[in-house]
């Protein structure tokens, strides 16, 4: 014990006092030091000696409340109901990976047997246990948030789900994320897979314009539209031509909701230019719907940005077979294509959110 203690800086003493009680021994130097060297130490042992209830308590102070709520561990738990929770691969396995302690913790149900066996009872044997309670035994919602980041990152781990999966899954913890300040993001990839990392909002190279926009699309319609957006985001880095091909899905996304909701139609073959005319129009922002010059030249450059992303896409994208003299798109374009249909998008349901307000504000007065 004074060997150790000494190891992270603290007072050095005789092997009887720590003998007597180590509790003691370690308190009477902690007391002497300032809570900055005590909170270094506390973070120099749990990187050797790793205990989630220490690193749980660091987090407390070191993120100075930035921490997911409760509420939010709650809502993304339930969230992983729709999915098998350690999908391709076997649940106990993944489960003892973040929560080993499952097979000493006693059952909630049965004397004698563990977490591990009523696990093992009601999802492996059977299937009447939901996500959220499995979750719940294994001690999510009071681990640190360290352990719950690493879990969600090994949830969509490429090596448990293909890429649509592990893209549905994002679009559907991002938004719950989001309200706390983290996302997951493709942070590698693994025999050409994406591999996830839970990231803050407010770190370097995340644009606030990003969340402005996700806000916005996430008021809409959070499983279509968000996931279009999502998925525009994502790729920006790691696949330019992909991102620019979400980029106008998103549009055509947006686009098409617009028109349902305002009771219009459009044919299956229109491209998005077409698709774009249709929905300003519905929204009163086709510049044949104004007399105002300025206006006018503005809503006439919204076209003129919308015709030229569809024409990106067809140079650029990854939908379309490619010659030999093909330009590969670098990040900085695919950033280009993305921010711009993100604005567009966010402009088009801002508007139709407005409409909608002025409609209910009319029927209301009416």
């Amino acid at each position: 014990m004074p060997a150790v203690c000494e190891r992270y800086g603290l007072e050095s003493g005789t092997g009887d006092e720590a003998f007597s009680s180590k509790k003691q021994y370690v308190m009477k130097r902690l007391e002497k030091l300032s809570d900055e060297k005590v909170f270094k130490i506390a973070k120099s042992v749990v990187e050797d000696f790793p205990d989630d209830k220490l690193q749980a308590a660091i987090e407390v102070v070191e993120k100075e409340g930035h921490l997911v709520s409760d509420l939010t561990r709650h809502h993304l738990a339930e969230a992983l109901n729709e999915w098998p929770l350690a999908g391709k691969r076997d649940l106990l396995d993944m489960l003892r990976k973040h929560w080993p302690s499952i097979d000493q913790t006693g059952s909630a149900y049965r004397f004698g047997e563990t977490v591990a066996d009523d696990i093992y009872r009601h999802a492996v044997r059977n299937d009447d246990m939901p996500n959220a309670e499995i979750l719940a035994l294994a001690e999510l919602f009071t681990c640190s948030q360290a352990k719950l980041f690493h879990f969600l990152q090994d949830v969509v781990d490429p090596i448990r789900r293909d890429s649509e999966e592990q893209e549905r899954i994002v679009a559907k913890l991002n938004p719950i994320l989001r309200r706390d300040g983290y996302y997951l993001s493709p942070s590698r990839r693994v025999s050409g897979y994406p591999a996830y990392s839970v990231l803050e909002t407010t770190a370097t190279g995340v644009q606030p314009a990003d969340e402005l926009i996700s806000q916005v699309l996430i008021s809409f319609d959070e499983s279509g539209v968000h996931a279009a957006w999502q998925k525009a985001l994502d790729r920006r880095s790691s696949d330019p031509e992909g991102a620019i091909t979400a980029a106008k899905t998103l549009l055509e996304t947006v686009c098409k909701h617009v028109i349902d909701e305002a009771a219009g139609s459009y044919g299956p073959n229109d491209d998005l230019p077409k698709l774009y005319n249709t929905a300003a129009t519905c929204l009163n922002l086709s510049p044949s719907q104004h007399a105002e010059p300025l206006f006018k030249s503005i809503l006439g450059n919204c076209q003129s940005i919308v015709g030229n992303l569809a024409g990106l896409r067809n140079k650029l994208g990854d939908s379309h077979g490619q010659g030999k003299r093909h330009v590969k798109p670098q990040a900085r374009h695919a950033e280009l294509a993305v921010n711009l249909a993100g604005s567009m998008a966010m402009f088009l349901v801002s508007t139709w959110n407005a409409l909608k307000s002025q409609r209910s504000q009319s029927d209301l007065t009416g």
